[in-house]
């Protein structure tokens, strides 16, 4: 049987070796870069200590970002760009975003229901704010959608994107501008598209954009022919895409 003298001195002597463990300097070998590194800021008066210490400390800090944080930054930053390079970017546009007043549009946006409009688009709402309920065929046929759509994407050329393409840029870019609090997109299979547009409007705000739509999606300047069947609701309206075949 151990005696409890024996217990004490043993537990004594184990918090002993822990100490030491933990007091115990840490060597390792390290390239030349990073003794540059090292040699850099010890002319600055920072000790070693503190410098493995800030590292190590850096060191998870970054590695406790979300796995989609860093699924983003690997998506978006440039083949051989520093991961640090990547941030001081990042905080830049996010600086410059908040210096054009982005997110006052953005609160306009969410608190006012405002909505983004050209002057083209404006034109022709007026136009059929006036005309008779049944007259909205002119303003269907002269609308900027396409215009938007190859700024969207960098200006490829219109006969280069895929419909899949198209329709994510006018999911993406009519919600932005408010037209629609939001636009679902369900991809049945390669040649089929479901859209269900969603708005805080009226039924006659949900047919000029079907009208709109329907002229955009059958538009000869397409790179497909496509066949649309839609029908508006109080505050919705829904779009099925069919495309056919690929313009020559």
């Amino acid at each position: 049987m151990v005696k409890n003298n024996d217990k004490k001195n043993n537990s004594h002597n184990n918090d002993i070796k822990e100490h030491e463990h933990k007091d115990k300097p840490i060597y390792v070998k390290v390239s030349d870069e990073t003794r540059n590194l090292i040699d850099k800021y010890k002319e600055k008066g920072t000790t070693i200590s503190d410098l493995v210490r800030n590292a190590v400390k850096c060191y998870d800090d970054f590695n406790s970002i979300s796995p989609e944080m860093h699924a983003t930054i690997e998506k978006f930053k440039e083949v051989d760009e520093r991961d640090i390079s990547f941030i001081e970017h990042a905080i830049k546009y996010y600086g410059d975003q908040k210096v054009l007043d982005r997110d006052l549009w953005l609160r306009a946006r969410d608190e006012m229901k405002m909505m983004l409009i050209g002057k083209t688009t404006f034109n022709q709402l007026i136009a059929a704010a006036e005309a008779p309920k049944e007259s909205l065929e002119k303003p269907w046929r002269k609308n900027v959608a396409i215009d938007l759509i190859l700024w969207y994407n960098d200006s490829k050329p219109l006969k280069s994107l895929s419909m899949e393409e198209i329709i994510n840029t006018v999911q993406k870019m009519w919600v932005v501008a408010n037209y629609f609090h939001t636009i679902d997109v369900k991809k049945e299979s390669a040649d089929l598209f479901y859209l269900l547009f969603r708005h805080r409007q009226n039924k006659r705000y949900g047919i000029y954009w079907l009208g709109y739509f329907t002229e955009l999606f059958t538009s000869e300047e397409l790179p497909f022919k496509c066949e649309v069947e839609g029908q508006a609701f109080d505050e919705s309206l829904s779009m099925t895409i069919k495309i056919g075949y690929k313009k020559d």
